[in-house]
């Protein structure tokens, strides 16, 4: 097969490629789910982000209202934003902090004690780039227990950032992260393990 004719036939007639960009802009969620959509983003905007800033209590409170399950004694700031939250579950004494972005169009799963600094990114959601149509993906996203996303760090569809883990700041996470370990940069590559340093022990 010559080269010329290898290409066409990988490559989309112009009709083909019109189709499927009409399909793009067709949602894919039904009625119910855009209806708790707008729904969440009128509360987000209001009770949610106007409440005081200690009121974390409340803000968990407000995401179960809508499906979340958040546990008990968690830190959610208020400029936080969270996309569904019925696909968000959220374990004890986490911290989600200042603008940060939970993308929740898939399952974003926080252990306990897991940590998620400012401005990081969550993101479950993707597009199958195999199909011209490019239809949504939701591969869950699981931050293990007692890990932590540091600032304005990615972390992709799919991807689990195992227990105790560390992603530095403004890394791009695109595989899965293992337990105990420091990575960062982009995309994010190990860096070194994590040793916890034991405090109040006797010399």
């Amino acid at each position: 097969m010559s080269e010329s004719a290898a290409q066409s036939s990988i490559t989309p007639s112009p009709a083909t490629e019109a189709g499927s960009a009409q399909q793009r802009l067709v949602s894919s969620a039904g009625a119910s789910t855009k209806l708790k959509r707008l729904l969440w983003a009128g509360v987000e905007a209001t009770f949610f982000r106007y409440s005081f800033h200690t009121m974390n209590g409340w803000r968990s409170f407000l995401l179960r209202c809508f499906g979340a399950k958040v546990g008990g004694r968690c830190i959610i700031r208020r400029t936080v934003r969270t996309y569904y939250p019925w696909n968000v579950r959220i374990g004890e004494m986490c911290i989600v902090g200042d603008k940060a972005e939970l993308y929740s169009l898939g399952m974003i799963t926080l252990g306990e004690r897991a940590m998620v600094s400012q401005e990081s990114y969550i993101c479950a959601g993707t597009h199958d780039h195999t199909d011209i149509a490019l239809p949504l993906l939701t591969p869950p996203v699981v931050i293990g227990r007692d890990a932590w996303i540091c600032a304005r760090a990615f972390i992709g569809p799919g991807v689990t950032v195992g227990e105790g883990a560390v992603v530095a700041a403004c890394g791009v996470v695109v595989k899965d992260v293992v337990a105990w370990t420091i990575v960062g940069g982009n995309p994010a590559k190990f860096i070194k393990r994590r040793e916890i340093r034991v405090t109040g022990s006797s010399p």
